[in-house]
């Protein structure tokens, strides 16, 4: 397993901050979104983009699961990690291998990802940190066996977590993309988690009305 990851990983490219292009007018630089061409499938979907070891992941997750309970029904959440080097491949196996064989844990297993590396001092990067987060979460299985036995397809799903991450632009933890078109970082607000609540909710709004 370590060669595969190790091989993976030599195809990684991570997305840096781009300038914004010469002659992009004033309106496009003072709207408090990103505006990205539309990513096929994310149409109807909300993403909360996270890292374990991100501190304001943490501090707004009780935003984002409000927010899972309160989208209009016609909108899906979803959870996002952001695949980068300082959480590790192993995380990001991990993670697909919940989203995809036992999705009803998911918000367990972020929550549990976050109070263990922020609170316990987990390692994202090492499968006995892995493992204790997901009896946290309450994955019945071992992660290992779980991310082993699987890991061709997994690796596929891990593959479009980067794709995703690039088309969207995801460069900052946490963002919200709202209809894979927007995208709120809680930069555009100072750091004021009710403001930022308030903008990602215009979004959604604004969005919605245009459908």
């Amino acid at each position: 397993m370590k060669r595969l990851f190790a091989t993976i990983a030599l195809g990684l490219t991570f997305s840096v901050h781009a300038a914004p292009p010469a002659g992009a007018g004033a309106a496009d630089q003072l709207r408090p979104y990103l505006q990205v061409k539309t990513v096929e499938g994310d149409e109807f979907r909300v993403r909360a983009f996270f890292s374990p070891s991100c501190s304001f992941s943490k501090q707004y997750l009780p935003f984002f699961l409000n927010l899972a309970n309160t989208l209009p029904q016609d909108k899906q959440f979803a959870f996002t990690p952001v695949v980068n080097k300082a959480d590790g491949l192993t995380y990001a196996f991990a993670f697909a291998a919940v989203q995809r064989f036992y999705p009803r844990y998911v918000n367990n297993f972020v929550e549990a990802s976050l109070r263990g590396v922020q609170e316990m001092g987990l390692s994202t990067r090492n499968w006995i940190g892995i493992e204790r987060i997901g009896k946290a979460a309450g994955i019945p299985v071992p992660m290992g066996r779980l991310v082993e036995d699987n890991l061709p397809v997994l690796k596929g799903d891990v593959d479009r977590l980067i794709g995703l991450q690039g088309k969207l632009k995801i460069t900052n933890t946490p963002s919200v993309s709202v209809a894979g078109t927007y995208i709120v970082t809680p930069e555009f607000t100072g750091g004021d988690t009710s403001q930022f609540s308030t903008l990602v909710n215009a979004v959604i709004s604004m969005v919605t009305l245009h459908e």
